[in-house]
């Protein structure tokens, strides 16, 4: 979504220049990245960045970040130049700067990333239902259906040998990536802000996420930038993910594992990497908002509204994997070293011994 649809029409060229000073601070971040480990290749990862902000600065085949402009951290943000246009398309985005290169790319690999997008939902419907949970389908699984498409990339980065050496991502899941990624916004959006469409898993239609992110500015990036998709485009992809979370037919399971298989090694272990990367982030958000302590009395009354939202959903993660509820009254170091060691389990790696107090208070924001 970060790069939608053209509709195949042809823009005007409009090559955007690296000015002078810009060129200057790329030369000195090269420099200085020489000297510290990157996101996807650091211990801790999903700590102290997240899974989408660690691999947001990664390169796709075809030369262009998975982040763009948006590429966290900014010591990795490479401002690649790209052809823009203003967009035409009604709403918050009208007459801001698009970026076209990535456009073309990402609309070059639309159905083989609508053809991903079917096979992660298929596994998160499949995992789902053995957990025997009855409740509807609804925002937390297209939460979930966001982060498990974005740890297939973290994942095969993340435990491939040649991760220091070849950081690349294919263009067909650059691409996913970036069409997956509006609806990881659009529900990060909704928990930060306290809204009551997410408190519980509410089923919700293409129509109300379109018009959330549109009314939000979640399309608008922070520099001005926009997505390029039309409306059409867009809800295309929010109605096959919708339809397709929905679906209960199992036509096409077989081409959907093997789609899988041909990204990841295991399965089993994305899925569950994927999942303790968003426990792991809801322990977070919870113990900076427990900390945080806005009156004498404790959380205010919105902070406590936020903090069950994070609640929910890692208790709804925890029980598709099979795993004890989240534990609001863990000891903040404990917790995090604990789940970042699970995580590297996963990944093959072995466990830390502690994590840093910086980076522990770096990542509370205090």
């Amino acid at each position: 979504m970060n790069s939608l649809g053209s509709e195949g029409k042809t823009p005007q060229k409009a090559q955007k220049k690296v000015p002078a000073k810009e060129m200057g601070k790329a030369f000195g971040k090269k420099i200085a990245r020489r000297f510290i480990t990157s996101p996807w290749n650091s211990e801790i990862m999903e700590f102290r960045f997240g899974v989408w902000r660690g691999i947001s600065p990664l390169y796709s085949i075809s030369g262009r970040q998975l982040g763009e402009e948006n590429t966290r951290p900014f010591l990795y943000n490479d401002h690649v130049p790209a052809q823009t246009i203003a967009c035409k398309y009604e709403g918050s985005r009208f007459g801001r700067d698009i970026n076209m290169s990535a456009l073309r790319i990402a609309m070059a690999h639309f159905d083989e990333a609508l053809d991903v997008t079917a096979a992660v939902t298929a596994y998160h419907r499949q995992k789902r239902a053995h957990s025997q949970n009855a409740d509807p389908i609804g925002i937390w699984d297209l939460y979930i259906i966001s982060r498990t498409s974005i740890a297939l990339i973290a994942y095969k980065i993340r435990q491939g040998e040649d991760r220091i050496s070849n950081p690349h991502v294919s263009d067909v899941l650059a691409s996913q990536y970036q069409f997956i990624s509006g609806i990881f916004m659009i529900c990060r959006h909704m928990m930060n802000n306290n809204r009551p469409e997410i408190f519980q898993n509410t089923p919700i239609s293409a129509e109300d996420l379109y018009a959330y992110a549109d009314e939000n500015e979640i399309f608008t990036s922070f520099n001005g930038m926009v997505c390029a998709g039309s409306a059409a485009k867009i809800m295309q992809f929010l109605n096959f993910c919708v339809d397709h979370l929905a679906s209960q037919n199992s036509d096409g399971q077989k081409d959907e594992t093997q789609t899988l298989s041909n990204i990841v090694d295991d399965r089993t272990k994305w899925y569950r990497y994927a999942l303790l990367t968003i426990e792991l982030d809801c322990f977070l958000e919870m113990t900076h908002l427990r900390l945080k302590k806005t009156t004498n009395t404790g959380l205010s009354k919105i902070d406590k509204s936020i903090f069950g939202i994070y609640q929910n959903l890692a208790n709804y993660c925890s029980a598709i994997l099979g795993l004890p509820l989240i534990d609001v009254a863990q000891p903040y170091e404990e917790g995090a070293l604990n789940r970042q060691n699970e995580i590297l389990k996963l990944l093959g790696r072995p466990p830390i011994a502690k994590i840093s107090r910086k980076y522990l208070d770096e990542r509370l924001n205090y």
